[in-house]
Parts: C-alpha cells; sequence; structure tokens
C-alpha cells in the first residue's frame, strides 16, 4: 500500500476493503437502502474535508466625530456632496433639512444628532449618504466618507454588554480593522424612533 497522501479529491477507503466495512453493513444484509447509507458515509466524509468559504460583507465606512461607523453597501446607493440643505420648520433636531437630489426633494438627517453626538456645520469633507430603508430614500448627513471594506461575517463581534441600551440596538457590532475599530450599523433601526429617543431628540439643540 503507497505511504503517498491521498489526493483530497478521492475517497478513503477501509484498508481491509471489505464490503461490510466499506458500505456499513454485512454482505448479507437485505438493508433496501444499503446503497444511501454508503452515499451518506462518503459525503460526510469529503464535506470534512472541504473548506467552506467564509461568509465576506461589503461596508461603506465613513466618520463621525473621529470615530469610524459602516452601513451595509446593499442599502447605499449614493454619496452625494453637501451642496445646499433647507431647514425644515418644526422638525424634530435630528432632520436637518431637506436637499435636492436632481429635481427631487430628499429628505436629510443629521446622524450626529440621531446617534446622541454633537451637531455640528457641514464641512467639505461632509458627505450625505443616499440610503434606502422600507421602500424609503432618504439622506444621511456624516462626516466623511472613507471607503468601502469587505469585512468576514467571523471577525464582527457584538457590541459590548456595558455599552448597549435599549435605544442603542441599531448597533449590529464591532470589528476591528488593523488601527480602526468599526462600529457597524441597521440602517432600518436607526430610523426607528422610541418615544424616549423622540422626547431626547425634540430637546437638543440645532446646529453647532
Amino acid at each position: 500500500m503507497s505511504d503517498e497522501p491521498a489526493d483530497p479529491g478521492t475517497a478513503l477507503l477501509p484498508p481491509s476493503g471489505l464490503a461490510e466495512d466499506i458500505l456499513g453493513f454485512r454482505a448479507d444484509s437485505t438493508a433496501p437502502d444499503q446503497l444511501y447509507t454508503f452515499a451518506d458515509s462518503v459525503n460526510v466524509h469529503q464535506q470534512g474535508l472541504v473548506e467552506r468559504p467564509k461568509a465576506i460583507e461589503t461596508w461603506v465606512t465613513f466618520s463621525l466625530m473621529g470615530e469610524t461607523f459602516a452601513l451595509p453597501v446593499t442599502h447605499v446607493y449614493e454619496i452625494l456632496r453637501v451642496s445646499g440643505i433647507t431647514r425644515v420648520p418644526h422638525a424634530p433636531a435630528m432632520v436637518r433639512g431637506v436637499t435636492n437630489m436632481r429635481g427631487r426633494v430628499l429628505p436629510v438627517i443629521d446622524l450626529r444628532v440621531r446617534l446622541g453626538l454633537n451637531a455640528a456645520e457641514p464641512s467639505q469633507q461632509s458627505r450625505i449618504l443616499v440610503v434606502t430603508s422600507r421602500g424609503r430614500s432618504l439622506g444621511l448627513l456624516v462626516d466623511a466618507v472613507q471607503q468601502v471594506e469587505r469585512i468576514q461575517r467571523d471577525t464582527v463581534q457584538p457590541p459590548p454588554v456595558d455599552i448597549m441600551t435599549a435605544q442603542s440596538d441599531y448597533i449590529v457590532g464591532v470589528c476591528d480593522l488593523g488601527a480602526r475599530l468599526v462600529i457597524l450599523l441597521d440602517v432600518d433601526r436607526i430610523l426607528i424612533l422610541r418615544e424616549i429617543e423622540r422626547d431626547a431628540l425634540q430637546r437638543a439643540p440645532q446646529g453647532a
């Protein structure tokens, strides 16, 4: 018998070569599913040899107050420069206003305010992420857009329990990308406001 390693694509058979070892039953067995039993045993062995591909997800990273956040690229379909946002009277503090997107009126949410951070006036680096949620288009104002990252799902860690509250369930998890810790966000949950959040955001000051 050769000592060379078996080809990964070759099924390994028992050294005895006996039918009862290979098929998992005696040769005089009358079991009607003996061939299926053999096929199952081979498939189980082969599944152990094949490495399953790791799930890769694509995220758009951006910054808010020096921290890095990300949204799934499947919900972000355009990135706009900030070219004029019109305030809406009596709108909640998180609603920065509306902007014109090629003839369409796009509501703009100040993501700083939505996440409980200090508001600031847009700079040259500021961008509006146009996202879709529940069949609607909205703009999310961020400090700057960084890049598109491919993240392995098994590298995403749950957010620390001590920083999570019922109002921060929009945090999907955190991921270490070398020098940066990225906070992954759920688009749909960001845009859902509970009563306690609505009250707090109504009281938040507008502008810087």
